[in-house]
């Protein structure tokens, strides 16, 4: 059976030091079997830059991630991480890794090719697939990728998560693969073995969605040109949101999209501005989809990760990914540390788990929610573990 081995540092301004740490944690030369991969979560814009690759050089297996401002685990004696390497190993699990071009220059249907490169690779078809990427507005646009593997992977399952960061998702939420950082490419590990992935979603909750809503009468992908038949920066306006040209929008505002005849909705976070009072956000629009706004605040933030603590307190599992969109994080305010604490005061010190904040989430769809089978996610908190 598969185990994980999680290792943490908070050394950032020397390489040699950090890296010999967590190999120290690690011990791969006695305590990892012949098939691993790493996963990796840190804040990049403090690291030393020669960490990353001196990491990757020092081990016989692909590492992957994305920048994340915090992450967290069980076993550190510090209250937060400023890096953290999760490795999965095992003899009978078996592992694939794949990085995509730069998608400044591809059409994003190549990560269909991609996910087929990488499941050639096995001997069977795999069980599941974890997509990492950046966040970039122009060029990357998350919702689509997962849409095109929708068409491809059959029932295997998608997970995965953007890189972010405090400053801004858009500047410094990058991917990391293989010690290099990238901020227009995918990167995705295919598992096949003796595993059965299960999986859990905490999205906005419903209770919250406010009454006033609009109707979108003008949008092109991902920008919403016209909302009401008014632009859409004089629309958000009225609802009361303060319009910065500096700090764009708050990400802890969330609007909600119906989409027509679709019979689901979806969180979208606005981005940023663009001429003609126009609106980057999150995800692709459909023209008469219905606009809402939704309430969020720290209450929900930390009841949903009480519930999937709970959830996890009495299972048993190797391996466990967590992770929480960087707008729960800001939600908390001065008390940044709420969520992570919340599992630690319920989760066993040894339960095998990383919790990272992300700039987007991609799960399935479980239980009843309506929609594809797997989804590009806002504000949630998503959960995968065998």
């Amino acid at each position: 059976m598969p185990r994980t081995i999680i290792a943490q540092t908070n050394e950032v301004d020397d390489a040699q030091v950090a890296v010999e740490d967590l190999l120290t944690q690690l011990a791969p030369d006695t305590n990892l079997s012949a098939n691993s991969v790493g996963f990796i979560f840190g804040d990049t814009t403090v690291l030393d830059p020669d960490l990353l690759p001196a990491l990757s050089e020092s081990v016989n297996f692909d590492i992957v991630g994305v920048n994340s401002n915090v992450s967290a685990g069980p076993l550190h004696k510090k209250e937060f991480s400023y890096l953290t390497l999760m490795v999965l190993t095992g003899e009978d699990i078996r592992i694939s890794t794949a990085l995509s071009e730069d998608f400044g220059q591809i059409n994003h249907e190549a990560i269909i090719d991609l996910y087929r490169s990488a499941a050639s690779k096995l001997d069977n078809p795999p069980k599941l697939a974890y997509l990492l990427g950046s966040r970039q507005s122009s060029v990357f646009h998350p919702d689509r990728l997962v849409t095109s593997l929708n068409t491809v992977v059959g029932d295997c399952p998608v997970f995965g998560a953007l890189g972010c960061d405090l400053e801004s998702i858009l500047k410094h939420g990058c991917l990391i693969h293989n010690g290099q950082k990238y901020m227009n490419r995918a990167a995705l590990v295919l598992f096949d073995g003796p595993i059965k992935p299960k999986f859990s979603i905490y999205k906005l909750p419903e209770n919250k969605f406010l009454k006033r809503k609009a109707i979108v009468t003008s949008c092109t992908e991902n920008v919403i040109e016209e909302i009401n038949g008014i632009p859409a920066i004089a629309y958000l306006a009225t609802l009361g949101l303060v319009i910065d040209k500096e700090m764009d929008f708050s990400y802890t505002v969330p609007l909600i999209v119906e989409h027509p005849d679709a019979g689901y909705w979806e969180p979208i976070l606005i981005l940023k501005q663009k001429s003609g009072g126009h609106v980057i956000c999150t995800r692709d629009i459909r023209k008469n989809s219905t606009l809402g706004l939704a309430g969020y605040d720290e209450f929900d933030v930390i009841k949903s990760a009480a519930d999937l603590a709970e959830e996890l307190r009495w299972e048993a599992f190797d391996f466990c990914l967590i992770h929480s969109c960087q707008g729960r994080h800001i939600s908390l305010g001065l008390d940044y540390m709420a969520e992570i604490n919340r599992f630690r005061n319920i989760l066993s010190q040894m339960t095998p788990y990383s919790l990272s904040y992300t700039g987007g989430e991609i799960c399935p769809r479980i239980g009843d929610q309506k929609g594809p089978p797997n989804g590009f996610h806002s504000l949630s908190l998503t959960c995968c573990r065998f």
